[in-house]
């Protein structure tokens, strides 16, 4: 079996010569995973009445039960998605939320997650209870403190939370986050986006209302996969967002088939599940983590700055570094120029009135990539050729 690192990197579809540092945003394929992926499709392609009418009903449970089985959960509880943000509107907009009820949020939660509760708050009046965190704050107990208060008022209806924050990234309380809900009568939303193979997750023992996660980002799949697990006290609730022929048929239906779309992309979940089993996930989740932590320290030593949260527990496989330049629109344009020039991106965000980049490691990553991302970055940033 192949080491992580360079020695694997040839299992994965990626351009020559591209240096990913950020395969959070989208992911990367193993070969064998799209291999497989063309036969499907090809099979669909030659046949879509069979493959749509027949062969998808009959082939959706079983990988509904892998995915289930993956994240320990009960299968009749999980059904697939698109995307996250389509899981996000399949739960939010059939809850029957008015002006009555209110959505806690945090001020980190993933821009979609904010648009659609705006969505709600300007279409269906619905109050919003945003948490403003700062630097200072991003620790488990100033955190879980932050959401207690606020839960304890009695206006909350709904609260969202992430698995593994995306821009600041770093782990949340999720665990104890459910505990609270379940203490003062809340419904549970977890965005689970970085969920699916980069941390091991346990449904059945989290027990949330809601929980989403895309398979394509860590679970390597190919992109368009998203898992939507709901507490079976909803599944006569729930609709999929988007209302087509089987509107009332059962919610088995509604998100088996949506619409025309490529039906073969399901069966890619199976795929990447196999390959995260042969490798191990744990051995995947620690490799992962430790040279993110690793990475990101050599970086933010190279720019002689810090990292935004400095305790190793609270980073997955994405961690932040201060960069070391005041004025953010020009380190946006310096994020063009370095993929144009070096061909690495640099994944830069403003959080608290700074500037900083977000790094993330794959088994196909080696600590060399972080050197050169860093250096390369550096050099834009200085303008030296």
């Amino acid at each position: 079996m192949k080491n992580f690192g360079k020695e694997i990197k040839d299992d994965f579809v990626m351009e020559h010569g591209y240096i990913c540092v950020n395969h959070s945003s989208f992911g990367y394929v193993p070969k064998c995973v799209l291999n497989q992926r063309i036969e499907n499709y090809k099979r669909f392609l030659e046949n879509p009445d069979n493959f749509v009418r027949f062969l998808i009903p009959k082939e959706s449970p079983n990988v509904r039960k892998a995915a289930a089985d993956f994240l320990n959960a009960d299968f009749n509880q999980c059904f697939f998605t698109n995307n996250s943000a389509e899981s996000m509107n399949s739960i939010i907009r059939n809850l029957g939320l008015s002006d009555k009820d209110t959505i806690l949020y945090l001020n980190i939660a993933y821009p979609m997650v904010q648009n659609v509760i705006k969505f709600m708050n300007t279409n269906y009046k619905v109050n919003t209870c945003r948490i403003e965190l700062k630097e200072e704050d991003i620790n488990k107990e100033t955190i879980l403190q932050l959401l207690d208060e606020n839960m304890k008022s009695g206006k909350i209806t709904v609260a969202v939370l992430d698995n593994i924050s995306s821009l600041p990234a770093f782990k949340m309380p999720t665990k104890e986050f459910v505990q609270l809900c379940k203490k003062y009568g809340i419904i549970s939303i977890i965005d689970a986006a970085h969920g699916a193979g980069i941390s091991e997750i346990n449904l059945k023992e989290l027990d949330p209302d809601f929980f989403f996660t895309n398979f394509n980002k860590w679970a390597f799949c190919p992109s368009g996969v998203n898992l939507l697990y709901m507490n079976q006290k909803y599944l006569n609730q729930i609709h999929n967002n988007t209302i087509s022929v089987f509107y009332e048929s059962g919610i088995e239906k509604e998100f088996e088939y949506y619409g025309t779309r490529d039906a073969s992309l399901l069966l890619s979940v199976i795929d990447g599940i196999n390959y995260i089993n042969q490798l191990d996930q744990r051995k995947i989740i620690e490799y992962c983590e430790n040279l993110a932590w690793e990475g990101s320290n050599l970086i933010a030593k190279i720019w002689e700055t810090e990292l935004l949260v400095k305790e190793q527990s609270m980073h997955s496989a994405m961690v932040n570094v201060l960069v070391p330049h005041k004025d953010h629109s020009y380190v946006v344009e310096c994020q063009k120029t370095c993929i144009d020039k070096y061909n690495v991106l640099v994944v830069v965000f403003q959080f608290n009135g700074r500037s900083w980049a977000r790094f993330s490691a794959s088994i196909y990553n080696s600590l060399d990539d972080f050197e050169y991302a860093g250096k390369q970055f550096l050099k834009v940033l200085k303008k030296e050729e």
